[in-house]
């Protein structure tokens, strides 16, 4: 299982620093720049160079870090984490951007978070289904409570326990109909519209690129970054053609990637990758606490 937990955090970090050069662009202006991006780019913006990932694998590894010290999720201690790495950080995306600075203003944990729909709290929740995957119900609300700290809205709650459970249940070697029948069941509860997208996802599993792209979309909504990175997870068997498949998507490249990534990593990764990567051995070593920290909790109970 220890394979497992380093593949979803190396896989999250793979799909994003591949997206990461390519954000904001549209599925037709990388097809007509690139053709296909198949390995990692420098940032156009010349602030990360080819192999680096941003503020989603950032606050990965934040909050993992605020699992591992407290042994639970306590969003107390994981806004105080966000309140520092405000500073040092040079991408933050622009919901978790206000969020941090009502938290910086003294606002509380559950008085921080901003009504979007933007996909924050999704990209980051993947330490949450690794740790916890023997109680879905403490998945999902610890998916839940991690997004209020930044995302309220319904969709941003829905997207981030979509994310956590799908690799729960990774882990747990679902096979994809299992998986998202168990997701669907759970998101219901709160964005009827995202249900439905995951389901489409899954439907046109069969379906070229541009035609996943039309129906799903690709922008910063997590309405719009999750059933895509749902579908390049479906669509393909292999990690690294789901995940070639979800930055090519264009659009919110780096999300999409990196939960594509995440949730098909924790099945294997594709090696080639790991050495332009930053920080492998920091990758890896978190992935190894958070298995040490899953295994001491399961013995318990």
């Amino acid at each position: 299982m220890l394979e497992n937990f380093e593949g979803c955090i190396l896989g999250l970090a793979i799909g994003d620093a591949l997206g990461m050069p390519l954000e904001g662009m549209s599925r037709e202006e990388i097809k007509r720049r690139y053709g296909e991006v198949r390995d990692f780019l420098p940032s156009p913006y010349g602030d990360l160079k080819a192999g680096e990932w941003t503020d989603d694998t950032e606050m990965t590894l934040l909050l993992a870090e605020s699992i591992i010290e407290t042994s639970y999720f306590d969003p107390e201690n994981f806004a105080e984490k966000l309140k520092k790495w405000f500073y040092l950080s040079r991408r933050i995306g622009p919901t978790s951007r206000l969020a941090i600075m009502r938290l910086l203003r003294g606002a509380k944990w559950y008085e921080s978070g901003i009504e979007s729909d933007t996909c924050g709290s999704a990209i980051r929740v993947a330490p949450i289904g690794l740790v916890y995957n023997f109680n879905f119900n403490l998945v999902e609300r610890y998916a839940e409570i991690s997004s209020r700290v930044t995302h309220t809205s319904p969709a941003a709650i829905a997207s981030a326990i979509a994310v956590a459970i799908a690799v729960a249940c990774k882990i747990l070697e679902f096979s994809n109909e299992e998986m998202l029948l168990e997701v669907v069941e759970r998101v219901e509860e709160y964005d009827s519209l995202l249900a439905d997208k995951i389901n489409l996802a899954f439907e046109m599993k069969d379906r070229d690129l541009d035609y996943a792209v039309e129906k799903l979309g690709n922008t910063i909504s997590a309405l719009d970054v999750v059933p895509m990175a749902f579908y390049c997870v479906f669509s393909e068997t292999d990690f690294e053609k789901a995940v070639l498949k979800a930055i090519n998507a264009g659009g919110d490249t780096d999300s999409i990637g990196a939960i594509c990534g995440a949730i098909k990593g924790v099945e294997g990764i594709s090696s080639r990758f790991l050495e332009k990567l930053k920080d492998v051995e920091c990758l890896k070593d978190t992935a190894r606490r958070l298995y040490d920290l899953h295994v001491s909790i399961a013995k318990i109970i």
